[in-house]
Formats: structure tokens, C-alpha cells, sequence
């Protein structure tokens, strides 16, 4: 069974259809990047994913449950399953590094002792190659330390699943880099299952297991790496025209 099943989604806002009878098998343990041109409909899907926002019709089912048809209350049970991982990091700039990465974890446990935290906060850090910033305020860290840190409180609960919108914008090349190998590694260690909106093709295939591509609010092309890759579909074509001529000079 797959870990998320999308079956026949449709979003629509008043006078438009966003996404149109999306349909996704994602695999457990894998990570699967959405890509497409801005405008497309990849965040809708990821928000629709994440419970977010809710479709106009179809399924999402979520390590088999189906979250379209939840409640808020139920909705919230299955949340805790998930970490996000936001483009701009999303960190509460009031809140040092530690109170972040434990503000989830005091939200929904009640009574949790100061030493358990404090290992919480230890290990996540550690597993995002960052040193002793807990006491830091966000304003403190560059653009990519505060990803990282995003990662970590991501990481918090122990999610089975975790989503990251466009992780690698806005940063340099090197620290793109970085993302892109912790993204692989937390999906190694953990076995999480990974969900990457991005449209920095270099990452795209350089960290996923599979790719679906979106174009005008439906899934026009969905394979590994190399599938779509070699792609006929004129509009696969079109889009990946960057990445081929790069990788045709880098040889």
C-alpha cells in the first residue's frame, strides 16, 4: 500500500480550477519532488496534502486514512504525523532556536521533563550539522542555518512524513547543496517519507526517487528521475530544456 494515495483530486477557487483530477501514488520511505512553473499548482497540492486546505472533491489517504473526509479535531490527530518544513523557514522570530524546536513537542505533551527536551533539542540539532545555536534568536542565523533549524523542528516529533516547500530558494549554491543532502539523509536514517516542492531542477534530481511534474493544475508526467528525464511529452521537454543543456555542458 502506498504511504499517500491521491486519487481524482480537484481544488477549485471562484472562476478557477487550480488542480484538475490529480491522481499520485507516493511510496513509503521515498522521496517524491513536485515540480512545474510557477502558477501551476504544486503548493496547492502540498497545502492539500498537509490538510491545509481542503479539495473540492477526490481522496488523499495518508497512511490509510483518508484526511478530505476528517474533521478538524481528526484532521489535527493525523497532523502529528507530519513535519513542515516552510520556504522561508516560518521560525517565530520571538522564540530562541530551542523554543522552536521544542514548541511543538510542549504543545501537544503535557508535563515533558527539561532533560528529555534538552535531548530533543541535542540530537535534532545535531542530525541538521548544527552546533550550539539553541540559545539563538532566528535573526541571529544565516538563510540557511534557519533551514536547517525548520528541519529540525520538523523533525521533533518523529513525523513518518515530512514536507518541504521549495527548501532550497533563496539560498547559494553551497548551502542549496547542504539542504539537498540533509533532505536525503533525514530520508535514510528515519525513513520518512519526503515530499519536496520545488522548481530548482538540479535538486529535483539530484534527491528523488520519483518526480511528477505538474502543468496547468494536472500531473502531466510522474516516473523516477531518468523517466522523466527522457520524456517525449512536449511540455516535459519544454520545462526541462534548462536542466538538459546544463548537464550537456557539464560533460
Amino acid at each position: 500500500m502506498s504511504a499517500i494515495s491521491v486519487r481524482n483530486l480537484t481544488y477549485e477557487v471562484p472562476e478557477k480550477r487550480i488542480l484538475n483530477n490529480v491522481s499520485l501514488d507516493l511510496q513509503s520511505g521515498e522521496i517524491t519532488s513536485i515540480m512545474g512553473p510557477s502558477g501551476s499548482g504544486k503548493t496547492t497540492l502540498l497545502k492539500l496534502l498537509t490538510g491545509l486546505l481542503r479539495p473540492t472533491s477526490g481522496q488523499i489517504v495518508v497512511d490509510g486514512t483518508d484526511i478530505a473526509q476528517l474533521s478538524e479535531t481528526e484532521l489535527d490527530k493525523v497532523r502529528l504525523k507530519m513535519g513542515l518544513v516552510f520556504q522561508y523557514a516560518a521560525l517565530f522570530d520571538s522564540l530562541t532556536v530551542y523554543e522552536n524546536i521544542v514548541f511543538s513537542v510542549t504543545r501537544h505533551r503535557k508535563r515533558v521533563p527539561r532533560v528529555e527536551l534538552d535531548s530533543i533539542v541535542r540530537e535534532r540539532l545535531d542530525s541538521v550539522g548544527l552546533g550550539e545555536v539553541e540559545w539563538l534568536l532566528p535573526s541571529q542565523l544565516s538563510g540557511g542555518m534557519q533551514k536547517r533549524v525548520g528541519l529540525a523542528r520538523a523533525l521533533a516529533m518523529n513525523p513518518p512524513f515530512i514536507f518541504y516547500d521549495e527548501p532550497t530558494s533563496g539560498l547559494d549554491p553551497l548551502s542549496a547543496q547542504t539542504i539537498d543532502e540533509l533532505i536525503m539523509e533525514t530520508g535514510r536514517k528515519r525513513n520518512v517519507t519526503s515530499v519536496v516542492v520545488s522548481h530548482h531542477l538540479p535538486s529535483v534530481f539530484r534527491i528523488s526517487n520519483r518526480v511528477a511534474m505538474i502543468h496547468s493544475g494536472e500531473v502531466v508526467a510522474y516516473g523516477t528521475p531518468a523517466d522523466i528525464l527522457a520524456s517525449n511529452n512536449p511540455t516535459v521537454q519544454a520545462f526541462l530544456a534548462p536542466e538538459r543543456e546544463s548537464r550537456q555542458q557539464a560533460f
